[in-house]
């Protein structure tokens, strides 16, 4: 999806500047009120978060939309790039979410039932538990 809409906003910057959808993405409102809470996230900030993930510098990605061939390149190496990076952070956060797991297992418990003494490591296991006790 950030591919498709990286890629159709360089095609939007080719428009000639009469084109609503070129005057939609630059255009500013010159009069109106904000929203109390907070804004709604406009397409143009999109398109700025995509480039910045798909490691396209800010400042001249419509010099390089120009070229369509490269443009298309350049996001799909960004795209390649962009998934490699989560699929690494994805596999670093399984890593941790183990060596933790496996830590906890190692440690003696530190909560005890009252009635039978069994040892629990958080204390919605102790409360589960005891309902069994009756």
């Amino acid at each position: 999806m950030r591919k498709a809409q990286t890629r159709w906003a360089g095609h939007v910057f080719q428009m000639s500047d009469s084109r609503i959808p070129k005057q939609l993405l630059y255009g500013e409102l010159s009069q109106g009120v904000r929203k109390v809470g907070g804004q709604r996230k406009r397409f143009k900030y999109s398109v700025k978060a995509y480039l910045k993930d798909l490691n396209i510098e800010l400042t001249t990605w419509e010099n390089a939309a120009t070229d369509r061939l490269a443009w298309r390149s350049m996001i799909h190496k960004g795209a390649l790039h962009s998934g490699a990076q989560r699929s690494n952070a994805a596999k670093e956060n399984h890593r941790a979410r183990k060596a933790r797991a496996e830590n906890s297992i190692n440690t003696p418990p530190t909560l005890k039932c009252k009635t039978c003494d069994r040892g629990f490591h958080a204390r919605i296991g102790v409360i589960s538990h005891q309902r069994t006790h009756g």
